[in-house]
Parts: structure tokens; C-alpha cells; sequence
């Protein structure tokens, strides 16, 4: 090929490639949006969207909306190549009716137009919900009032009255409403009028519309007293030294009643699980100790298990009974349990043992040859706190785990566990101190 050919096609091809840039270089404004529908969730008061000039000319844009209740920030300007703007819609629900509310916001320029579908769900406000901050009081002598804090943790105004069927307990105010997220400060309020040297026990009913609650108080009258809780999962055993023994209910208290405070008691409490016919389970946790009350004023003592212990529950909804249990197998502290857990579905309480980083629960599933088998770490997890439980749930038809285990505890007849009767709580007092299981 000739010289001059070659430079010909040359030009040619660059002035190919000059005319494709000058026509690239024009490209009209181009509008591009990530998105052609908000929808806004509950509670969520803005959304955002962006708009992008995909063209080499300035892209002047306007955005409206089809209501009044929908505010766009911002809704006008201009985009230079692949410059990018984020909307910000802001919805003003207030005024809306409960229910799906549907509306359209126009995105309008020289470089095209986009319609963008808007969706909101205003939902009926929640319900009101009665909270109160504590549900055991106790009133010294040298005091002659206490108060409970009432707070409405929905969202509609919650109505609310206080009473009592005792004579000695007034309030600062009986009734009140609170918006959302209010609360009242109402004080408990005592008159000793007439009554004698005693420990007076009373309660304070909350009724509302979003619930009710209920406070136990105990109020001195010219006495000392000492106060025992019981926060575990089985009844209590205590004895005070010179003063008898009493039992505590679970999530309940006992009371000792002296003319002085006696600056020091010794107590030995004790509990543990037990089955229907009254045998013992796991192990019997023991409280023993001197008190120094010195210096305090009619003292509350909770009686906690250790986080050295756990309790153990258990519900089985499989096709199997289960049987023939060991709880921490094949280490220095097990327990084996010659009991029958039905698959009925229902929650049975076993009682308390220790808890270990390495601590187990196995149980022959019954009519085979086969062990059911929990973990810590794997089917149930420790809090390490006081008080500390675990409820084991068992779905098994069967498993591939042959039962080997050496297994000691067989008396002549099987016994049956106590079934589930109350929920476990915290009790929420003042001034408390706490008493550990040793």
C-alpha cells in the first residue's frame, strides 16, 4: 500500500474518532433515579432517594409532591455530568388517619421525568402499659411514708387508681393519667393512729387500664423487725436462733419480730428440689451465718443461690418418655435422678446442682437403648448470676448416642417430678442486701 493511501486512511480514522467524541461530548441531560418507590414502615418519619444526570449537559430538575404532608428536601437544582443529588422525604403523619396512605412524588427535568410511588403506614398507637417500679415495701418505725413510681410504657394515655383494703395507708394522690412514656412519683403514705407495738402487712392495688400490679407492705409499729426473701425456685426452710424457724415461700418473705434491734442473729436457711412423693433432688443449698445488725434499720436480706449452682427444668415434647438421668456425668459432682419426665409438654422442676464450664445432662430416652444428652455451651448456656436456670426441651424421636453410662441411683420405685406452678421474677425492693448460698 502507498504512502499516501496509509496517511489517508489515517486521517479518515482519526476523524472517525474526533466526530464520536464531539457527538459524546453532547449528549443531552439524562435523569437516572435508584428508585421508583418509598415506602415508609412504622415509626419511620423520612426516606431518601437519589437522582444522577447520566448526560454532558447541566440537568436542571424539580421535585413535588401529590399531598401536603410529604416535605422534600431538596426540590430543585442542578446536575452536571454523573453528579448525583440525595432526596430527603420527610412525612408529617400527624394529621393522617390510621391505616395505608398512598401518594406520588414527580421528579421533572430536562432530562426526563420519573414518578415515584410513596406508601405510608400510619398503625394505631399501642395500647397503654401499666410498669411500676417495686413490688415489696417496708416502713420502719422512724418513718411514716414510701412511694412507687407509675410509668405508661404504651402509647395511648393510661388511667390509673390506687387503693387498699387497709385503713393505715393513704396516698399522696389515688388516681392520675400519663401520655406515653410519662411516669408519677406517688408517695405510700402511714398512720399509726390507734394500732399497737406490731408488724402491720398490707397491700396497695394498681388498677389501670393497661393492667394492674400490686405492692406488699410491711409496716412497723414501735418494733424491729428483719426481713428474709426467698427469690429461688423451691420453698425455704430458715431458723432464726432464739426466735424459731419458718418456712418461705417461693418469691414470698417471713418477718422477726423484736422490741430492739438485737445487733446480731445467727440463721441457717436451707432449700432444695424434691419430687411429688417428697425425695430429695440434686443438692440441699445451706445459708448459715452471723448477722451484725448494728447500725441498720429494719434490714431486708434476700436468700440467693450462688452462681456456683443452677437449677434445672425440663419440658419434653417428643415421642418418648425420658428416664433414668445424669446431670454433670462422669465428672466429680454428679447427680443421678431415677425419675420420669412424660412427653406431655408440660414443665417439671428437678432442683439445684453445680455449674460447671464442662457441665452435662444425659437421660435415657425410654423403650430404647439410647441417651438423650444436653451441654453447656452447646444445648444451654450459663448466666453465672445468681439464681441462675436452665430449661432443657427435648423433641426426640431418637438419637445415635448408645447408652453406655454407669448409672448408681435405682431405687425400687421411679418417682415423679413436681410440675411447674409460677413464674420465676425478680422481686423488686428497696435497701435489700444479698444472701449467697454456700
Amino acid at each position: 500500500m502507498s504512502p499516501y493511501i496509509s496517511k489517508y486512511f489515517l486521517l479518515i480514522s482519526i476523524s472517525i474518532i474526533l466526530f464520536s467524541a464531539c457527538r459524546k461530548d453532547n449528549r443531552p441531560a439524562n435523569l437516572h433515579a435508584d428508585t421508583n418507590n418509598l415506602i415508609f414502615k412504622k415509626g419511620e418519619t423520612a426516606k431518601y432517594f437519589s437522582i444522577v444526570n447520566t448526560g454532558n449537559k447541566n440537568m436542571d430538575f424539580q421535585i413535588s409532591a401529590s399531598d401536603n404532608y410529604l416535605n422534600i428536601t431538596p426540590s430543585s437544582g442542578v446536575l452536571g455530568f454523573n453528579e448525583m443529588a440525595k432526596i430527603q422525604v420527610t412525612a408529617t403523619t400527624e394529621n393522617l388517619d390510621f391505616g395505608i396512605h398512598k401518594s406520588s412524588i414527580l421528579v421533572n427535568s430536562n432530562g426526563g421525568v420519573t414518578d415515584m410511588l410513596v406508601q405510608i403506614y400510619k398503625p394505631y398507637p399501642d395500647p397503654p402499659v401499666l410498669w411500676w417500679d417495686i413490688d415489696y415495701i417496708k416502713i420502719d418505725r422512724n418513718s411514716d411514708r414510701d412511694y412507687v413510681m407509675i410509668r405508661n410504657d404504651g402509647e395511648e394515655i393510661l388511667d390509673y387508681s390506687l387503693n387498699s383494703q387497709q385503713s393505715w395507708i393513704g396516698f399522696s394522690q389515688n388516681s392520675g393519667h400519663l401520655q406515653s412514656g410519662e411516669e408519677d412519683k406517688i408517695w405510700i403514705e402511714i398512720d399509726r393512729t390507734g394500732l399497737s407495738n406490731d408488724l402491720y402487712s398490707g397491700v396497695v392495688n394498681i388498677n389501670s387500664n393497661g393492667g394492674t400490679g400490686q405492692i406488699s407492705i410491711d409496716m412497723e409499729v414501735g418494733i424491729y423487725s428483719v426481713s428474709f426473701f426467698n427469690p429461688t425456685y423451691t420453698p425455704m426452710n430458715i431458723n432464726v436462733q432464739s426466735m424459731g424457724s419458718q418456712e418461705i415461700a417461693v418469691l414470698d418473705r417471713v418477718n422477726y419480730v423484736y422490741d430492739e434491734n438485737p445487733q446480731n442473729i445467727f440463721y441457717r436457711a436451707t432449700t432444695h428440689g424434691e419430687t411429688v412423693g417428697s425425695q430429695t433432688l440434686g443438692l440441699t443449698l445451706v445459708w448459715q451465718e452471723s448477722l451484725d445488725l448494728s447500725g441498720e434499720t429494719s434490714p431486708i436480706f434476700d436468700l440467693n443461690a450462688s452462681e456456683d449452682f443452677f437449677f434445672l427444668s425440663v419440658i419434653n415434647y417428643g415421642n418418648h418418655d425420658l428416664d433414668q438421668w445424669s446431670i454433670n456425668y462422669n465428672t466429680d459432682y454428679q447427680f443421678d435422678e431415677n425419675v420420669l419426665i412424660p412427653n406431655d409438654d408440660q414443665e417439671y422442676y428437678f432442683g439445684y446442682y453445680d455449674a460447671l464450664n464442662n457441665s452435662n445432662v444425659y437421660a435415657r430416652i425410654f423403650g430404647t437403648n439410647n441417651d438423650a444428652v444436653w451441654e453447656n455451651g452447646k444445648e444451654f448456656n450459663f448466666s453465672w448470676t445468681l439464681n441462675q436456670s436452665i430449661l432443657l426441651e427435648s423433641s426426640l424421636k431418637s438419637t445415635d448416642k448408645n447408652s453406655s453410662r454407669s448409672y448408681h441411683n435405682k431405687p425400687k420405685q421411679q418417682a415423679l417430678l413436681q410440675v411447674k406452678s409460677q413464674n420465676q421474677k425478680i422481686l423488686r425492693k428497696r435497701n435489700s442486701y444479698s444472701l449467697k448460698s454456700r
